[in-house]
């Protein structure tokens, strides 16, 4: 048998195999939450540290608020256009950077200045520039997540099968055409790590803008359950706020799986 029938034979995991990932994951999760209630019964102070069997009904009674999900959207908004600022000027910048190196020596510094840059000395800077409302809050999740998306783009592209470029450069390929059939195809595992590394950074931003700047959103409820000593509920709008970031990692994950099946299994 030759060896591309036998790889072609090759069986895909199934049965236990495939679920051990699944039951590591599950495991450690029940570790986590079984430990959180422990420790939480074990307080004698009951302001200070609640267990989880006191979060998940405060958790409940909280989405059945609409005062909940208009804080919810109020935070939603401003990181929605941050994240997409991001991703789309990002992407271009990315792919600029990494096919010129005019244009690369240009913002080097600047993305490097950026990602060495404690972000939380950036946001009284915001302020002061752009006041305080959905424009800072925007401004603040752009910078976040900026940088590494145009990094990780643009090595991404660096990567790209040189030999291919000038294949469609000497059959006559344009500029535009390069970029979209050669050079964004062959970048993509570089672009969906750059918007998995920026997702995460922007829902940092999201969280560290409304604590910082203003106590908008899901920011203004954990202020004012940490003011009242409310502290089940003040847990649980902890959680559902990282129960999101989780999510959407997730789902920008899935999506980055679905759109590499082509690359072979290393």
């Amino acid at each position: 048998m030759t060896q591309s029938s036998s790889a072609a034979a090759k069986p895909g995991r199934t049965g236990p195999a495939a679920a051990l990932p699944w039951a590591i994951r599950l495991g450690s999760l029940a570790l986590l939450l079984g430990a959180w209630e422990i420790y939480g019964r074990a307080q004698d102070n009951p302001l200070s540290f609640v267990p989880l069997s006191e979060v998940i009904p405060a958790l409940v009674d909280l989405v059945q608020r609409q005062e909940f999900w208009s804080a919810y959207q109020e935070t939603l908004v401003p990181f929605i256009y941050g994240w997409l600022l991001a991703i789309s000027i990002g992407l271009v910048l990315g792919l600029l950077t990494g096919t010129y190196q005019t244009i690369s020596a240009i913002f080097r510094p600047y993305l490097a200045f950026l990602q060495a840059l404690p972000m939380s000395a950036v946001i009284p800077v915001v302020v002061i520039a752009l006041g305080i409302g959905m424009t800072s809050r925007v401004a603040v999740v752009f910078l976040f997540a900026i940088a590494d998306m145009t990094i990780n783009t643009a090595s991404g592209v660096r990567y790209v099968d040189r030999q291919l470029v000038e294949m469609a450069r000497s059959f006559g390929a344009r500029e535009r055409s390069l970029f979209l059939r050669v050079l964004l195809p062959g970048s993509t595992p570089g672009v969906m790590a750059g918007v998995r590394i920026a997702t995460g950074r922007a829902v940092i931003g999201m969280v560290v803008v409304e604590f910082l700047l203003v106590s908008v959103g899901l920011g203004r409820l954990i202020g004012r359950f940490q003011g009242s000593f409310q502290t089940a509920e003040l847990f649980a709008t902890v959680l559902a706020l990282s129960c999101f970031g989780v999510i959407l990692l997730e789902l920008v994950r899935r999506f980055e799986r679905r759109l590499l099946r082509w690359r072979p299994e290393r």
